[in-house]
């Protein structure tokens, strides 16, 4: 399995609030990807506290009890986002200057008990198999709330002001809600935060993320297709940080 991450600045932004992390070990590969909010210290703080939060949990996990079927590691996916929320709220609580900070999260998790994904917020997994290339996940947003109920259609959606408002963060309430969701079989699963997903169309995503955009016969490795989708969004206009990690089956 191949795993690679990226984060970038951006074009506009005068600091990089997103985090993220692999973790690679022999019995599971774990990926999360956090998009921080909260002023210019306060995305940074809430983004890196998340990640070490829920690698933490995860980590602890498996060295202790190792899941033994796909409940358990929902179970332990859940928790890593309890434990990752409660450590980004109490800081913002110990902090006048963090008041109100919070982060996104979406994470993959792949062992021998199964294959999942958790998100909170908007930032997004897609997966990739056999040429098609699907949104696993679904945002946590008040633009989705809108298309959920037909108010807009997805063309108004792209261009909504109001379509950066998300319903749910760590760190911004004592509890929070996750979505969980199996991973079905796969070539590539890209993780990002919304700065790459909102410059670049799904469909040039999909180009970029087989390999398959520079017209040779032998696609491109995974550090050069991130470079590219960062490379790219930036061109598009780069409004916010940039972040993405892709793994996939390819050797």
């Amino acid at each position: 399995m191949k795993c690679y991450g990226k984060t970038d600045i951006g074009v506009k932004r005068k600091n990089n609030q997103d985090s993220f992390a692999t973790v690679t070990k022999g019995e599971y590969l774990l990926a999360v990807v956090c998009d921080g909010m909260g002023g210019a210290r306060g995305g940074n703080v809430a983004s890196e506290t998340a990640v070490r939060g829920f690698c933490n949990t995860v980590r602890d996990g498996f060295a202790k009890d190792p899941p033994a079927d796909g409940q358990a590691v929902e179970d332990l996916l859940t928790q890593a986002v309890n434990d990752a929320n409660t450590e980004v709220y109490r800081k913002a609580a110990e902090d006048s200057d963090l008041e109100g900070m919070g982060t996104t999260l979406v994470a993959v998790l792949l062992c021998d008990a199964g294959n999942f994904a958790v998100n909170v917020g908007d930032s997004r997994l897609y997966l990739q198999k056999d040429g098609e290339f699907t949104q696993v996940t679904k945002d946590n947003s008040f633009i989705q709330y809108l298309l959920d109920k037909g108010l807009v259609s997805p063309e108004e959606a792209a261009t909504h002001p109001n379509r950066n408002i998300i319903l749910r963060a760590l760190g911004v309430n004592e509890e929070v809600e996750c979505d969980l969701y199996p991973i079905p079989a796969f070539d590539r699963l890209l993780l990002c935060s919304d700065g790459l997903y909102n410059m670049i169309p799904a469909e040039e995503l999909a180009v970029l993320a087989d390999g398959s955009y520079n017209g040779k016969k032998r696609p491109a490795g995974y550090r050069t297709r991130l470079g590219e989708m960062i490379r790219r969004a930036n061109f598009y206009g780069g409004s916010d940080n940039i972040t993405a990690v892709l793994l996939g089956t390819e050797r």
